[in-house]
């Protein structure tokens, strides 16, 4: 008896055809670069999404920055603003205490002047008169 091989695939193999013939080896070459670009892929787009990430916090920072120098800015106008008004009313503070201290000197000056011709008329009526000065003396009692 013979035994028969079984015979799994049958090609004819001609060099002369043009084509591509396909093995198991050449296909798992295939797959692996497949496989390899599309996790290189992946990584090229896990990389973009951060760089884009890291772009977008870039700009809010800059935004936040711009805010902050506004903010200064306001801050120190703001602070010119109340030195101006402080100085201000340092300066009219110096002026009413200037010219409360001239009224309390003419005040004086008034009160002397007026001391003085009293005195001046009290002698003349006690040289010419019979005139008695009372001493006048303020007492000040509180109403109970």
């Amino acid at each position: 008896m013979t035994t028969a091989q079984p015979i799994i695939a049958v090609t004819n193999y001609s060099s002369s055809s043009p084509g591509i013939t396909l093995t198991l080896e050449s296909t798992g070459i295939f797959l692996g670069i497949l496989v390899s670009a599309s996790v290189l892929a992946g990584v090229a787009v896990t990389v973009i999404s951060k760089m884009n990430k890291i772009s977008n916090s870039i700009t809010q920072i800059e935004k936040t920055l711009e805010e902050q120098a506004r903010n200064a800015e306001k801050i120190r106008e703001i602070d010119r603003t109340l030195a101006l008004h402080i100085q201000e009313y340092v300066n009219r503070k110096d002026v009413v205490q200037m010219v409360l201290g001239q009224l309390n000197e003419k005040i004086d000056h008034k009160f002397k002047r007026v001391l003085f011709y009293t005195r001046d008329i009290q002698r003349f009526l006690q040289r010419d008169t019979d005139f008695k000065i009372r001493e006048y003396e303020e007492t000040t009692q509180q109403d109970e």
